[in-house]
């Protein structure tokens, strides 16, 4: 028995797919087969059960599980001493990022790397119910996500942890009647025409404003805020966003578009938390602890 034997157990154990932990890990699916089998003969029973809805512990398999990821966790303690030993901090990070942080990204990840050079990081952005999803499936060790009350199911084998929160922002172009406003409810925005952010959070509120106040008129939807940004500038239509994600923003900045507080009580939705993520089973490393503490650096930075 090795310690790769384990991990691959434990990935499959994880994800329910010999193919899937052998793009993880790089290798071939006989290989990880041959691994296991040797391991099930070792141990003397059968770890997994072959089904047509995925490779499923047995209940052996479970019991084993939970002893081979103590192992793990150990493992990877012990090998975060050595590295603090060390002159420079050794890891890979797979961190994935909501594009609510993509604003502020950059500079923490520049000042990050040139004082840890050894660090690979391998950086995605996707939607935060998306993120929560590959934590679980072990896909990424870490992700800068908004929490909301609908992530609940995702999040039981999760640490959350918040960061910052935020208000929601109306944004309108510069020559709109709304743009001398200091504050907006949502009945002020009823008989607006609207672009919204194609993510999971944009989807939930417009459904809940719909259902309460009947349909508005969305000119089209997108994962890219920047051009949502760009056609409010240059028309008549407005979004909401999380102010956060406006801090240092060129159009802000310019005045070509407003961003105005939207009080949205009724719906439950006037603060948003954000914050990051992680999974309970998997150790949280000195790279990843030392990422999060230039990115707490950049929001004090910024006043956030």
């Amino acid at each position: 028995m090795n310690i790769e034997q384990i991990e691959y157990f434990v990935n499959v154990a994880r994800t329910g797919s010999i193919s899937a932990t052998a793009e993880i890990s790089h290798i071939s699916q006989a290989g990880i087969s041959k691994a296991i089998m040797k391991l099930e003969k070792e141990v003397g029973f059968e770890l997994f059960r072959r089904t047509r809805y995925g490779t499923l512990l047995t209940e052996r398999g479970k019991e084993l599980l939970t002893k081979a990821e103590e192992i793990l966790l150990k493992l990877q303690e012990f090998k975060d001493k050595v590295s603090g030993q060390q002159e420079q901090i050794h890891g890979d990070i797979r961190l994935s990022v909501s594009p609510n942080f993509i604003a502020i990204l950059p500079k923490v990840i520049m000042s990050f790397k040139a004082n840890n050079p050894y660090v690979k990081l391998e950086i995605s952005e996707k939607d935060s119910v998306e993120i929560l999803e590959d934590i679980r499936h072990d896909r990424s060790d870490m992700g800068l996500i908004y929490f909301h009350p609908e992530h609940t199911e995702q999040t039981k084998d999760l640490w959350l942890t918040t960061m910052v929160e935020s208000r929601l922002v109306v944004c309108v172009n510069r020559s709109s009647l709304l743009a001398a406003r200091s504050r907006l409810g949502i009945p002020d925005l009823l008989d607006q025409t609207f672009v919204s952010v194609n993510g999971s959070f944009s989807r939930f509120f417009m459904k809940k404003m719909t259902l309460k106040y009947g349909p508005v008129q969305v000119v089209f939807t997108s994962t890219n805020q920047e051009v949502l940004k760009r056609t409010i500038a240059e028309g008549d239509v407005i979004g909401i966003f999380m102010e956060f994600n406006l801090r240092n923003d060129p159009l802000i900045l310019s005045g070509d578009i407003v961003a105005i507080p939207l009080e949205a009580k009724e719906l439950d939705q006037d603060i948003i938390p954000l914050g990051y993520a992680h999974s309970k089973r998997k150790h949280f490393s000195i790279a990843h602890q030392e990422l999060l503490k230039y990115l707490k650096w950049e929001m004090e930075r910024l006043g956030l």
